[in-house]
Parts: structure tokens; sequence; C-alpha cells
């Protein structure tokens, strides 16, 4: 009983690999869209940031004595 559902979740693994591999193939750019938003240009566009490069900004005017209006 657990080896046929071992094989059955292969094989349900296998094909969802197989499947995202042929969206990727078939893709104009042959890349999924980027939803981090360091790396997204719409993103950027719209004034949005990311939170990290926020804190590392914030900790450096901190750092050099300048007050940070990060709250």
């Amino acid at each position: 009983m657990l080896i046929k559902l071992f094989l059955i979740t292969g094989v349900i693994v296998a094909v969802s690999f197989i499947a995202m591999g042929i969206s990727i193939f078939f893709r104009k750019n042959g890349k999924f869209p980027t939803f981090e938003i360091g790396k997204n240009k719409d993103m950027r566009k719209l004034g949005i940031t990311c939170v990290k490069h926020d804190e590392l900004r914030c900790f450096n005017r901190l750092k050099k004595g300048k007050h940070c209006d990060c709250g």
C-alpha cells in the first residue's frame, strides 16, 4: 500500500515538473515573471521598495549621526 502511494506521488510530481518545463519552453521570454520587489520593474515604477533596502538605508543614516524618518 505504501509503495503504491509513493509511486503515485512520484508520477504526479514528475508530471508537474514536465508541465512547468513545457510552460517555460513555450513562454515568450522563457522564464516565469518575477515577484521580488528588487527585480520587478513595474513595482519600482510605482515607488515600491524592498524592506531590506529601506532598513539598510535607515541604518546607514543612523550610523552617520543623521536622523532617520523610517518610523
